[in-house]
């Protein structure tokens, strides 16, 4: 079974990277829309959630997942 190849833009970076931080990650598996990925950016371990939402350029969105401790 192949996998499908997406890539998703994150659209709330600003909390843990700024306002100007840019995400953008491909993601090739079967997980379907509302799944959650774990992420590394800039070395830090993130989780993202994964839309069916479409942006600009065939990118769909993503929301990192913040959660404090």
């Amino acid at each position: 079974m192949a996998h499908v190849v997406r890539t998703y833009q994150v659209i709330n970076p600003g909390p843990l990277f700024g306002d100007r931080r840019r995400i953008t990650f491909t993601f090739t598996g079967p997980a379907p829309a509302g799944s959650v990925v774990p992420l590394e950016v800039d070395g830090c371990p993130v989780r993202a959630l994964l839309t069916a939402t479409p942006l600009n350029g065939g990118l769909l969105a993503a929301e990192l997942q913040l959660s404090y401790l």
